[in-house]
């Protein structure tokens, strides 16, 4: 995401030298190639011209240097932080072909220009937490000064602007901006707490920051955020990957593989097992909603893990319940008449609400092979359990493969009987 600028206003020149030179350097010019040079690298900067921006703060400095100037004042603090910022996006276009020290000619002009001027606090320390944050990105958060330096800097950049903003409405345009600014800064929190060695820090980071966006126009957004990081007792890591894993689950344009992928590092950094089989039950809920015939099969191998891990769990029970159904009812269709069968019945042996399909399923395959006994008891059994639940429509699809059964195996009878039920309700 591009950082939004704000103009920058030339600054006043404020050296304070001895009258002798003063003559001196006036003779020599050099205040005068000073002087163009800031403004010349002030309108680069204020029209996003980073080359420009940066070779005039270059030129200034050099310029300084051979008068034997002191790297001082609010001039050169101006001049220094445009370099810095310049040569920030100039390296975000091409890592590769990037001349120079990022160290030094990014970080270092940026931090050498705040300890001598500090105005715009928001927009200046938002600048140098992003260009941390960013490099910290390219070495692959191998840097924990980087990540340490990252977190600060934005975090300042949030309390200046808060402290701006106070006593201004949270449903104002003004706090509205702030607020998205504030998940942003959340956003790259999760990204670092994802790959950094003490993740657990960013527990009170994103609290802290989330408080911030209470009462503006995204204050479920921030509860969730708030509440996601103290998952699995303050486990920041496996929340945040829960989390990333359903909003990548809630865009339409996500990987499907991505997303599992990414719910798969939640649990395997989950340490409580309720917590873990939580997890899964949401990958097998999501897999299941899948067009594709692998997703159905790998949801019924999440339902299982979780339900391995939380047998008692009523919503785990049904979601590993239903992933077998579907599975059963899609092989019964397609042929596999085996592979039905077998899923059907793992999915009796549990109960669960909504088993009457279950048993609906295990019927039909039995029936498919000749087992009647068996076939026709699981028929009566869906077909009760249904009546407790269903009438009229939604009942029918039970009592009709009831009475297909009943007359597979001749009992034209009792299937008379069973059709006239459905003829009286």
């Amino acid at each position: 995401m591009k950082t939004t600028r704000r103009p920058i206003v030339l600054a006043l020149l404020a050296l304070l030298v001895a009258p002798a030179a003063s003559i001196s350097l006036a003779a020599t010019g050099v205040l005068d190639q000073l002087e163009a040079l800031r403004q010349a690298a002030v309108s680069a900067y204020n029209a996003r011209d980073w080359q420009v921006a940066a070779e005039q703060a270059d030129q200034y400095e050099q310029q300084l240097d051979a008068a034997g100037l002191p790297h001082a004042g609010p001039d050169f603090a101006l001049v220094a932080f445009i370099g810095g910022h310049a040569r920030f996006e100039l390296w975000k276009q091409s890592p590769d072909t990037f001349k120079y020290d990022f160290d030094r000619d990014v970080l270092g002009a940026m931090l050498e220009s705040l300890n001598i001027l500090q105005d715009d606090p928001f927009f200046k320390f938002n600048v140098l937490g992003t260009a941390y944050y960013e490099k910290l990105r390219a070495d692959n958060y191998q840097n924990l000064d980087y990540e340490n330096k990252a977190n600060w800097y934005l975090y300042k950049a949030l309390m200046a602007r808060a402290e701006e903003l106070a006593g201004k409405p949270r449903d104002g345009e003004e706090y509205t901006a702030f607020a998205k600014f504030v998940l942003l800064y959340i956003n790259r929190a999760f990204d670092m707490a994802r790959h950094s060695a003490a993740p657990q820090v960013y527990l009170v980071r994103v609290r802290e920051a989330a408080r911030l966006g209470f009462g503006t126009k995204f204050d479920d957004r921030f509860n969730q955020l708030f509440q996601v990081v103290g998952f699995d007792g303050g486990n920041v890591r496996a929340g945040v990957l829960w989390q990333t894993g359903l909003d990548l689950m809630a865009d339409a344009d996500s990987d499907p593989d991505q997303v599992l992928e990414t719910f798969q590092k939640a649990a395997d950094a989950t340490r409580g097992y309720a917590q873990r089989a939580e997890i899964y039950r949401q990958m097998a809920d999501y897999a299941s909603r899948l067009d594709d015939h692998k997703y159905k099969l790998q949801a019924v191998e999440y339902g299982r893990m979780a339900f391995r891990l939380d047998p008692e769990n009523h919503d785990i029970q049904v979601q590993y319940g239903t992933s077998l159904h579907v599975v059963s009812y899609a092989n019964y269709n397609q042929g596999r008449f085996d592979e039905a069968l077998k899923a059907a019945k793992e999915a009796t042996t549990f109960e669960w609400d909504g088993d009457e399909v279950a048993y609906f399923d295990l019927s039909r395959a039995q029936a498919n092979f000749g087992d009647k006994i068996n076939a026709l008891a699981n028929a009566e059994r869906a077909y009760e359990k249904a009546k407790r639940k269903y009438h009229g429509e939604e009942l029918q699809p039970f009592r009709q493969n009831y009475v297909n059964i009943l007359r597979q195996f001749g009992l034209s009878a009792r299937a008379d009987q069973i059709e006239a039920e459905g003829q009286g309700s």
